[in-house]
């Protein structure tokens, strides 16, 4: 069935639950202006994220992230680690692990497996968005498992990527000639699940732990 066709039947179906003519039907939702001082929009993120139980740690440079790095996985007590290879993981991994730590860097052909018995996974993300708190990560831009199968998942992003809302996020996860990626990964919190009893659960499908940290420059 044609692309408009499709369309204009899922436009009758909702006026016909919703009692609304399809010419009256509301706007999309106006996406967030970006803020002059990008201070302001870190900080809206930050809000965010740590409402739904993210740590967010804001630090000048990336040198300034090692430490932080080595704090949260000495506290994790994380003898095992995985990285994604790009540059900023690598290097604030590397200067992060101590004496006793296993650090392995895993790319799109790493087993699964190997993955999933790391203690913490420390990733990027492509975009950080304000308006929910939400990292967004390409798969081109490494193993995606490392942010969903270790207990502990840490990302050292710059904030440079921190963007309004996810239609911003969604533009700027573009590939080389405005390509979409062939999967997204939206992170918002550590993993959690209410299936049960509507009792809410954290880790049970993946990270019971989030961390950011972001680099100022």
């Amino acid at each position: 069935m044609p692309r408009d066709a499709v369309l204009a039947a899922v436009r009758a179906a909702l006026s016909d639950v919703a009692g609304i003519a399809p010419e009256d039907a509301p706007p999309p939702v106006a996406t967030a202006a970006l803020p002059a001082d990008r201070a302001a929009l870190l900080a809206d993120f930050a809000r965010e994220a740590r409402a739904v139980g993210t740590v967010v740690h804001v630090v000048p440079t990336s040198a300034d992230a090692a430490p932080v790095l080595a704090a949260v996985l000495a506290d994790a007590r994380a003898t095992r680690v995985v990285a994604w290879q790009s540059a900023l993981a690598r290097g604030v991994t590397l200067a992060a692990a101590r004496d006793g730590i296993d650090v392995r860097f895993a790319g799109p052909e790493t087993d699964a497996a190997a993955i999933a018995a790391a203690d913490a996974g420390i990733t990027e993300a492509d975009a950080l968005v304000a308006a929910s708190g939400t990292l967004l990560l390409r798969a081109a831009s490494g193993a995606r498992t490392v942010s969903l199968l270790p207990a502990l998942h840490v990302a050292v992003v710059p904030a440079a990527r921190v963007v309004p809302d996810l239609a911003a996020a969604l533009r700027a996860s573009r590939g080389p000639g405005g390509a979409p990626d062939t999967c997204l990964t939206l992170v918002t919190g550590p993993s959690r699940t209410a299936d049960i009893e509507k009792k809410l659960v954290v880790g049970v499908h993946g990270p019971c732990a989030l961390h950011v940290i972001v680099v100022e420059s």
